[in-house]
């Protein structure tokens, strides 16, 4: 249904366009023949201009026609229209002819820019003749002069094969039936010289599969469009070396490179908008592992979608493009996202649809100015109104998750109120991506800076980039006013595991050169390792082996936040409220908690410091712009400011195995933090270069690292490999997660548990349980693993409790003969005690069986309330296994406590009991309670 409107608008736009142009002197050629090609052209051309079936009045339509308008009108008027060589050219600032490459692709954006205006319907060049005629002579020009079957390329391949065909590829489809038969033949001559063929990977893979389809499809080329359609199913499966996606949901460009929300966001698209096209006809894609595209929804963008930001740390050298920081680049992925829902199976669709719901939703109620509609073209508007006006589809929750990704050194946790990002390097990952004049300055982005998204959505955003201190960025250890180039970690501990997808454990284990800014020849080498521990509703961060040979301090940062535009956040330390003037900077001593008031509802933030440390704190107005980021296509380099506030811990110079530890509490308020401190969730069970641990006492749940191939312990848990581990223990079960991030392990991690187990609930393949009692121990095959973590359950042997029996409970007493309720005594336990009235009548006795959860040694203990009338000469028979053993008590004496009446073994169950008699009493007999202590 939704396509036939399509035709029938694409029918309306042309006759229209058909009128104007007869009346405006320039004549559309012939119609063409009708065919299958042709209803591809026309389906993408409405994927580039949205149709005419949409309200010119709704307020994102019409600002988007506005702004689509006013772009083409900026290029149409400094447009040259009567270029000639060698002295002029359409613009004069893209006039390097054959030094730079870019520029090509940059003339064809402008000229596409300008034809789109002409065939966006509602705006104000709608059927511009005369603009049409100057993109025809723009493309002519192009042909002639920049871009043909005869000229060599020379500069980025990029341009000549995929910038600059993309723009022209579109160009033509919208202008199609205002061209002749040779021009279309002309151009796509040249598309076809610098592209003859799919020949790429990755993300340059899917643009050159859409750049040789929609050649294929404008010249009517089965073949062609065939190959490239082939082409293009060679990325579903999951990559094992280079660019693509792996299996852990990872995905790597340029082979070294974390790039999930940079290329990978490419590939998205472009693979999503050839599945759609192709989709119903002759060529549709039909690979069966095309249902991998779904899976990289959920494996992979999900995670790093946070309220429609794509976070920068997947983001690779694109972090410093002023036109497309982390929103942006969300947007640009949601459009992936709405594309793959109008051709994914059902139930995919649904799901992907109310994750757009709830990704442009947040954004509309956390109040950012660039939402969706911001920069979504026509069609993405169109589509994404639709979904959020549907009353039947509902906005996804938020996503509670932890998920470790090996491949790309990186680690996320998202939690109802935020998310945390970890960004790391490897001996296969590299720190940082500078290239094409782009991102040199992005030395410590992956040398553990970690990110914390909250309410505060404009956070990375607005500028973050150029205005932060990119010496300081949070999570990292740095010598201070240091630079390092890009460079591989000299160690391959690095990643963790998670625990029921939840909680997650990350380490670090670094080596890296740095070089003094002032002094070049100068260089450092810092050590550390690193852990974060992420539970529920906080981070811990634990650093040890710190240590470097220069005389620069060693610091850890805490944090370099982006504050609101007076800089004046609330900073509370130890419950004292702090200077909020920019400038302020003070070295902090005994600090336990420091309190930050976001710059939104929602967005404060506190940290805990177990060991009171001296925190270096600075407030601080920073001035930077883009151009020093981005050398190359920044045509401003007008200064940005933006206030900070930076926290951070000072290891001294010459640095020899230092430590440090901290919480992030995100979203605490000032007194719930307070709160925190004084009873916190979390004890760090070891913090040294052999093992970093903690424990989350609420969920019961511990994270260690293991750094050592050496015998380590930590509380209950022992490896012999480094690893790192995660449990979690119940009354029932114990849950274990285990890999190995040092992805070198070819043979096995050995566990031993100080634990007992009754049996194994579950345990992946390469998981084996060599021993269930009296301690647990696992074997866990990591060969070949790439940093998998290997999960277990296991039943534990119930633990030994107390347990009390009063003679007023409902079971497990049973009374022979006629026993009285006395309640005068003060010295009794609980509200009552029941006693013989001190008249035989044959044999009375009280028996109180407990049911005791596990087998073990217990002391066995009575209370009774004394009195001068009671018996000296009470009977209490303990069975215990079998055996009776018999006690004589004194109830005048030691009344109203605990006494021990011995330690016996009982088995589990209620086999075990204690008898009470008052045969040969010589007074009242009194029964009050039992109590049966696990001996430790």
């Amino acid at each position: 249904m939704g396509k036939g409107r399509g035709r029938r608008a694409g029918c309306v736009c042309l006759i229209m366009l058909m009128v104007v142009a007869l009346i405006g002197g320039l004549t559309p050629q012939s119609a063409h023949a009708a065919d299958e090609f042709d209803g591809l052209r026309a389906k993408w051309r409405e994927m580039l201009t949205g149709g005419t079936a949409y309200d010119t009045a709704d307020s994102a339509i019409a600002s988007a026609i506005a702004a689509i308008s006013a772009k083409a009108k900026a290029n149409w008027d400094s447009m040259n229209k009567t270029p000639a060589e060698p002295n002029n050219f359409l613009w004069n600032d893209l006039t390097a002819g054959t030094r730079t490459s870019s520029q090509v692709t940059a003339g064809f954006r402008r000229i596409k820019e300008i034809a789109l205006a002409t065939q966006t319907y509602g705006s104000e060049y709608y059927g511009n003749t005369a603009m049409i005629a100057d993109v025809i002579m723009a493309l002519d020009w192009m042909n002639a002069n920049r871009y043909n079957s005869t000229k060599a390329s020379y500069d980025n391949w990029w341009d000549w094969q995929i910038g600059a065909p993309t723009a022209l590829n579109d160009t033509v489809i919208l202008m199609y039936d205002y061209l002749t038969p040779t021009q279309i033949t002309n151009y796509m001559d040249a598309v076809n010289k610098y592209l003859p063929a799919v020949n790429k990977a990755g993300a340059n893979l899917s643009w050159q599969a859409v750049v040789v389809a929609l050649r294929a499809v404008i010249i009517k080329d089965s073949t062609k469009l065939t190959a490239a359609r082939d082409a293009l199913t060679t990325l579903f499966p999951d990559v094992v070396s280079g660019d693509g996606f792996y299996a852990d949901g990872s995905f790597i460009q340029h082979t070294y490179y974390a790039y999930t929300g940079g290329y990978g966001a490419n590939l998205l698209v472009d693979t999503a908008n050839l599945m759609y096209l192709l989709k119903g006809s002759t060529w549709e894609i039909t690979n069966a592992n095309q249902a991998n595209v779904y899976q990289w929804i959920y494996k992979s963008y999900q995670h790093f979608l946070y309220k429609g930001a794509m976070m920068d740390m997947v983001r690779g050298r694109e972090i410093v493009r002023y036109t497309s920081q982390d929103r942006d680049a969300g947007h640009f992925i949601i459009q992936g996202v709405i594309r793959l829902s109008q051709i994914a199976p059902a139930a995919d669709a649904l799901a992907f649809k109310q994750m757009i719901k709830a990704w442009i939703g947040a954004e509309t109620a956390g109040g950012t100015s660039n939402t969706f509609y911001t920069d979504a073209p026509m069609n993405m508007i169109v589509l994404a109104k639709a979904i959020m006006n549907d009353g039947g589809i509902t906005a996804a929750s938020e996503l509670v998750k932890y998920a470790q990704f090996p491949t790309m050194a990186r680690a996320v946790q998202l939690r109802p109120g935020f998310g945390f990002g970890i960004s790391m390097f490897s001996p296969k990952i590299l720190n940082y991506e500078a290239a094409n004049s782009e991102n040199a300055k992005g030395w410590y982005t992956g040398l553990g800076m970690t990110y914390l998204y909250n309410n505060d959505l404009n956070q990375y955003s607005e500028d973050f980039w150029p205005t932060v201190d990119l010496y300081r960025l949070a999570g990292t250890t740095v010598t201070t006013d240091t630079y390092v180039a890009s460079q591989f970690n000299t160690k391959n501990w690095v990643g963790g595991t998670d625990l029921l997808g939840l909680y997650g454990t990350t380490g670090m284990e670094m080596n890296v050169t740095a070089t003094s800014k002032n002094a070049p020849v100068t260089t450092s080498t810092l050590a550390a390792k690193k852990s974060w521990f992420l539970f529920d509703d906080e981070i811990v961060a634990l650093g040890a082996g710190i240590t470097s040979t220069d005389a620069k301090a060693a610091e850890t940062i805490v944090e370099n936040r982006k504050l609101n535009s007076t800089g004046n956040n609330a900073l509370t330390v130890n419950g004292t409220v702090q200077s909020a003037s920019l400038g302020w900077s003070q070295a902090l001593s005994s600090v336990n908690t420091i309190h930050l008031a976001g710059n939104t509802s929602g967005a404060d933030i506190g940290y805990y410091f177990p060991t009171a440390p001296t925190v270096q704190a600075k407030r601080e107005a920073r001035t930077g712009n883009w151009k020093q980021i981005k050398t190359t296509g920044v045509t401003s380099g007008t200064n940005i400011t933006k206030n900070y506030l930076s926290l951070a811990l000072n290891h001294g110079g010459n640095a020899n195995n230092q430590s440090y530890q901290y919480v992030i509490l995100p979203g605490k308020t000032s007194a719930e933090l307070t709160s925190y401190a004084g009873n916190p969730d979390i004890t760090v069970l070891a913090n040294t270069a052999d093992v970093q641990a903690v424990k989350e006492m609420t969920l019961n749940v511990i994270g260690s690292n293991f750094w050592n191939d050496a015998i380590a312990t930590v509380d209950f848990i022992t490896s012999n490999k480094k690893a790192s581990v995660m449990t979690k223990e119940t009354s029932s079960a114990l849950e274990i997660s285990v890999s190995d991030p040092t992805q070198a392990n070819t043979g096995t991690i050995q566990l031993e548990l100080n634990r007992a187990a009754t049996g194994t609930i579950s345990a992946d393949a390469g998981v084996t349980v060599t021993q269930l009692s009296p301690t647990i121990k696992l074997s866990v095959n990591v060969n070949a693993a790439k940093g998998k973590a290997f999960k277990a359950k296991l039943a534990l042997t119930p633990a030994a409790t107390t347990v009390i029996v009063d003679n007023a409970d409902t079971s497990g007493v049973t009374l022979v003969g006629g026993w009285a309720i006395g309640t005068n005594l003060t010295n009794k336990y609980g509200v009552d005690y029941i006693h013989d009235g001190n008249v035989s009548h044959g044999l009375k006795s009280v028996t109180l069986t407990p049911t005791l959860t596990a087998a073990g040694t217990y002391n066995v203990y009575m209370w009774w309330p004394s009195h001068a009338n009671r018996a000296t000469n009470a009977q209490v028979d303990i069975v215990h296994e079998g055996i009776t053993s018999t006690v004589t008590i004194n109830e005048q004496e030691m009344g109203g406590q605990w006494n021990l009446l011995g330690t016996y073994d009982f088995a589990a169950g209620s086999g075990g009991y204690v008898k009470v008699r008052n045969d040969g009493a010589n007074g009242y007999v009194t029964v009050d309670a039992v109590k049966f202590e696990p001996v430790p």
